[in-house]
């Protein structure tokens, strides 16, 4: 039953994943972002005229942002799986992790706010609460590092008889670790590739979360069918039949 949960909080970050994504890209249409250069009239204009798209698609994010308290838990499981209990490892990655969802849902809620009466309200008033939005939504990318970092080094610190994930996946964590510090950058910039809708502040970590947001739920659900798989099998069961039992004594042939 454990395993059969773990697998269902794995599976909880993908579809975290495709509906986060296609609220924020397809619904709402905050691809691309508006440039931090806007005047507080353009933004105001903005919102008004995609009010109601914006509004709904904000509704899908704050609805599916929760989703990934389940892939948190179940990166923390693997990592403990590694460690033999709960440790640094593991509980750093939890304590970062249960930041990251959050650090979704607030900021969607705070466009929510700017969305839901742009023309009554002062222009500044607006565009304050659009910075804010990107300031938090792109900058929240140092959780996103530690836990990259811990899922890295439980990886390569790994030396047991049956390594709970690939020793290259250690290595993909590591450069996205180093891929997601540039959205930390963009309080400094108002233009430019470190801007929040800059290359490397934005669109590189982007795609790297996303790809990140795949490989690890898709590793994990691999780890732990391999952990029931062996489990049955030290267990005496296999295929639901004793490992006493040969298949002719399980399918005795007619003589």
């Amino acid at each position: 039953m454990d395993l059969k949960l773990e697998r269902i909080a794995a599976w909880a970050g993908l579809v975290f994943m495709v509906a986060f994504g296609l609220s924020f890209c397809l619904i709402a249409g905050l691809i691309p972002p508006l440039s931090p250069t806007s005047s507080a009239q353009e933004i105001r204009q903005h919102l008004i005229n995609d009010k109601i798209r914006m509004r709904f698609g904000i509704a899908v994010m704050m609805l599916a942002s929760p989703l990934a308290f389940g892939f948190i838990v179940a990166i923390t499981l693997r990592l403990r799986q590694i460690e033999g209990r709960l440790g640094v490892l593991s509980l750093c990655q939890f304590a970062a992790g249960i930041v990251f969802p959050i650090g979704f849902m607030f900021p969607a809620m705070i466009l929510g706010v700017a969305t839901y009466r742009p023309e009554s309200r002062p222009p500044e008033l607006t565009l304050m609460l659009n910075d804010v939005f990107w300031m938090i939504f792109v900058g929240i990318v140092g959780t996103l590092v530690v836990q990259a970092v811990c899922v890295a080094l439980g990886v390569l610190i790994d030396r047991g008889p049956h390594p709970v994930l690939p020793r290259w996946v250690g290595y993909f964590n590591l450069w996205c670790a180093v891929l997601f510090v540039p959205g930390g950058s963009i309080v400094l910039f108002n233009d430019g590739p470190l801007a929040w809708n800059g290359a490397f502040a934005f669109w590189v970590p982007l795609v790297v979360f996303g790809t990140w947001m795949v490989l690890m739920p898709v590793m994990m659900l691999r780890s732990i069918n391999e952990q029931n798989t062996r489990e049955r099998h030290d267990s005496g069961t296999l295929d639901g039949c004793p490992r006493s039992e040969s298949p002719e004594m399980r399918h005795p042939v007619a003589t």
